[in-house]
């Protein structure tokens, strides 16, 4: 018998990368379809209890939940500080949010 719970994650992890890449393609065209797959994407990884990728929740703006498209409706700067923590802020050009993220040294 199959668990139901591992075929409902792959099948909620497979259209949450199909929608974010749809996204990403459409955004040009059309900004408003882009943020309801966003949000429909957002909705799947809430019902099933996923987190989303580390590389899709940084195109989500944290303040308004609309996808994130660098250059258009989106600034990022990096900020380099010796001493300090570096880190990456990302400015939402629709609701003036800021996230940043630290940068790790190597050693």
């Amino acid at each position: 018998m199959p668990n139901f719970n591992k075929i409902a994650e792959k099948l909620a992890k497979t259209r949450i990368f199909y929608l974010f890449n749809l996204a990403n393609d459409i955004f040009l065209e059309n900004k408003e379809l882009a943020n309801e797959y966003v949000d429909l994407a957002r909705k799947y990884a809430k019902m099933t209890k996923l987190k989303l990728p580390k590389i899709w929740n940084r195109r989500i703006c944290h303040g308004c939940k609309k996808f994130l498209y660098p250059g258009n409706n989106t600034r990022v700067r990096l900020q380099s500080r010796k001493g300090k923590a570096s880190h990456i802020s990302i400015t939402c050009l629709d609701c003036n949010h800021v996230s940043r993220y630290n940068i790790k040294k190597k050693r």
